[in-house]
């Protein structure tokens, strides 16, 4: 576990959260840390549903390793 020294604590009792309960958020955040894919690793194999043009379902999936050796263009971002 983390220390709690050098943590603003003013800040933290303006977010509403413990010292203890930051630390841990943070401790667990590092640990997801070490699995993320870096800049330069192959992308993790996931599958998705495909869309008609205009965006409706169509209950049809693709994997992304069944697109190796195909261009793929992964965009990541928020539509909202």
């Amino acid at each position: 576990m983390s220390d709690i020294q050098g943590l603003d604590l003013e800040r933290l009792k303006q977010l509403n959260i413990s010292p203890e309960d930051y630390i841990k958020v943070k401790d667990l955040a590092n640990e997801r840390e070490k699995s993320v894919p870096q800049v330069g690793d192959p992308a993790p194999d996931f599958d998705l549903e495909r869309l008609t043009a205009d965006g409706k379902r169509t209950d049809q999936r693709v994997r992304l390793s069944s697109l190796r050796g195909k261009p793929v263009l992964l965009y990541f971002g928020s539509y909202t």
